[in-house]
Parts: C-alpha cells; structure tokens; sequence
C-alpha cells in the first residue's frame, strides 16, 4: 500500500501527469520479456508518470546502500519523475543496447534492470526484472559501460515500490 502525503497529492492532481493504461503494461512487459511487479503497475496506473520534488514538501529524496569489497556506504539520491510508458522503453534500449561494435558507454547497466525513472541529472532509478523482481535500485551515471572503470555497481534503494514510495522524504 502507498502512504502518499498530503502534498504530494495535491500537486500531481494539481498537474496530473497521463495514467498508464493495460496495453502500454502489456507493451512493456512484451519488449523486456518479463512481468512488471504488481506495487510498480499499481503506482503508474493509480497516479501516472508523476513529478517529484515540486509539492510543499519537496518530497524526493531517498538513500541508497552500495556494497564494496571493502565497506558498505549509504548514500543521498533524488528522483525527478517517473517515465512514460513510451519514453521507459526508449530510455531501456538507448542505456542497454551498444549503438555500434565496440562501444564503450554502453550497456550502462545490464538489461535486467528497468529505467523507470531518473533524478535532477542522468542518474536512473531501477526496477529489478530478474529473480530479485521489483526490487528498486540507483544508478548514477558512468561514462563508460558496465563492468568497466568504476561502472561496477548499484546502489540497493528498496525492497519493492511501496517500499520506495513511502520511504521519500523531504
């Protein structure tokens, strides 16, 4: 269940923002070959590809946990909206599939992880599709495509989206 505030609601049904409807569900889960998690299909069709950070509250920060060999570190990150269904798909194949042989940006992350959304610069919000399905991860951006240079992590954001949802603060 999302416990959204107050404020929050306030402002995107002040500024709605388009609802995503059961064939772009089914588009989607067709294009990445896997079901979209329930809490994630519920928020894009409850409230839509929704605007963070604008209501009273400026509601859009959450923090991370990165895993090194070495130590653990928490981190900040925001979230500025949530892609629509056509620009999620479009936003999946340009950071997950090499434009040319031998590129070297890309893949960004690899292809089980959903860009549902992105913060006030190139980092991405991640939606799991594998066996750890719906869990919420980050990615700030990397010049240099995964596994390579210091593109060799993510950060663990939530156990679900309900989980991430309620967990925004101010």
């Amino acid at each position: 269940m999302f416990h959204i505030s107050e404020s929050m609601l306030n402002y995107w049904n002040e500024h709605p923002e388009p609802k995503a409807k059961d064939f772009e569900i089914d588009f989607i889960e067709t294009r990445v070959g896997s079901k979209l998690p329930c809490p994630y299909v519920d928020f894009i069709t409850r409230y839509g590809s929704v605007i963070f950070g604008r209501d009273s509250e400026r509601r859009c920060f959450f923090d991370y946990l990165v895993i090194f060999p070495d130590r653990r570190e928490i981190h900040e990150g925001d979230i500025a909206f949530l892609r629509e269904p056509m620009r999620l798909i479009q936003a999946y194949d340009n950071l997950t599939t090499p434009e040319y042989e031998g590129d070297k940006q890309k893949p960004c992350f690899p292809s089980n992880y959903l860009p549902v959304g992105s913060d006030a610069g190139q980092g991405q919000i991640l939606l799991d599709l594998s066996e750890n399905s719906g869990k919420v991860w980050y990615w700030p951006e990397r010049y240099c495509s995964w596994g390579t240079e210091d593109n060799t992590w993510l950060g663990f954001v939530a156990n679900d989206f309900y989980e991430f949802i309620n967990k925004l603060r101010p």
